[in-house]
């Protein structure tokens, strides 16, 4: 496999990790949305770095609402609506300062690595 193709399937990899989280702080961003509107301000945020595809969507905000993180309402339209539970909040500050480690940590390792290289 040529190193172009790796690195493509290792972004792949660590993005789908990105996911789920991507969309809890979008909804913190915006609020109250629907399944298409996060995939498209997702691919907005990320500079159409992540996109997740409509069929991928569905059963991570299954997931998230089942963890109860989010929370899914009918609109008089019949289309489904997503908004960040109490809990949900809680967990997104929690979830951000993980995150924030786990960069620092990652961007000290490839600082030394450059040295190394």
């Amino acid at each position: 496999m040529s190193d172009d193709l790796l690195l493509q399937k290792w972004q792949t990899e660590y993005k789908k990790g990105f996911s789920k989280p991507l969309i809890l702080f979008t909804l913190a961003e915006i609020g109250r949305s629907y399944a298409f509107l996060l995939t498209k301000k997702i691919l907005e945020l990320t500079n159409g770095e992540i996109s997740i595809a409509g069929s991928n969507i569905y059963p991570m905000l299954a997931k998230l609402e089942e963890d109860k993180l989010i929370v899914s309402q009918l609109d008089k339209n019949e289309r489904k609506f997503y908004t960040l539970t109490e809990a949900g909040k809680e967990f997104l500050k929690q979830l951000e300062k993980s995150i924030k480690e786990f960069n620092e940590i990652m961007l000290e390792l490839t600082n030394k690595s450059k040295g190394d290289a």
